[in-house]
């Protein structure tokens, strides 16, 4: 008797990663009719709010002092701090509610709570990088400096803002749908991480007492590497690309070991 094509092992073994390449895309077109309603305004916003930010940083400072700590224009150099500040902490606002925002889904078989992190970090990767052209291109274009672009240090700090927001969001995901209270104390946590991680400030430029302190903040080394893929003179000597790297993995891992171990957990909310 012949067997149907459909019914054999490989058949099967070949429909699961189809099944979830499926999911992880209409998840991806869920959060993005979400996020930005499928209008124009939504996705122009995205490019206002840290065209704002950085418009105001540079008003505020340039009354303050007479030129940037580095190159010639404000807004190049707090452009440089604010993007790789924010293309990280989006992401990791963003997968750390995950599980928060789309509970209901996971009482769908073909639905994980590692779907809906990947579909948020995805979107947000996309949209940071979008974002972070569109400014670079908008201030380059507008106000003159001296750069030299290296794409090298720009790729390798989107990619560890990449894997640094997705770590921290893994292990979010599950504590913050296990406990209100962790939310509020990463909160808490978090909200001094702007004024620590270079955005107003070269590393250089601080006390050495200050600068072995926040050596250890990762996003300092972010914040360090935009900064050299634009200024050819900028003191780079500092940055690490191996310590944030191993803070990123071990924070993935731990976060995925989280959502396995309470996988049920994360269902029933």
């Amino acid at each position: 008797m012949s067997h149907c094509p459909t019914d054999s092992p490989s058949a099967h073994q070949a429909s699961g990663p189809l099944v979830q390449a499926r999911v992880l895309f209409a998840l991806l077109m869920r959060e993005m009719a979400t996020r930005f309603g499928g209008s124009a305004g939504g996705y122009l916003w995205a490019v206002i709010e840290p065209v704002g930010f950085i418009a105001l940083l540079s008003l505020v400072f340039s009354q303050i002092a007479h030129s940037p700590p580095v190159g010639r224009s404000f807004p190049l150099f707090y452009a440089t701090g604010y993007i790789a500040f924010s293309f990280y902490n989006e992401i990791a606002a963003l997968t750390g509610r995950s599980v928060l925002v789309n509970r209901p889904l996971l009482n769908y078989p073909a639905v994980t709570a590692l779907d809906t992190v990947l579909a948020r970090f995805l979107l947000q990767v996309l949209t940071g990088l979008a974002v972070a052209a569109a400014v670079f291109s908008g201030i380059l274009t507008v106000f003159a400096d001296q750069v030299h672009l290296k794409p090298v240090a720009l790729m390798t700090c989107f990619a560890l803002g990449s894997l640094l927001g997705l770590g921290v969001g893994l292990v979010n995901c599950s504590l913050f749908a296990l406990s209100r209270t962790w939310q509020q104390v990463y909160g808490v946590i978090a909200r001094p991480l702007f004024l620590i991680s270079g955005v107003f400030f070269t590393f250089e430029s601080l006390p050495r007492a200050v600068r072995e302190v926040l050596w250890w903040n990762p996003l300092i080394h972010l914040v360090g590497l935009m900064r050299s893929g634009f200024y050819p003179t900028y003191d780079d000597a500092h940055v690490s690309v191996l310590y944030p790297l191993a803070v990123g993995l071990g924070l993935t891992a731990l976060g995925l070991a989280l959502m396995l171990a309470c996988a049920s957990r994360l269902q029933e909310g």
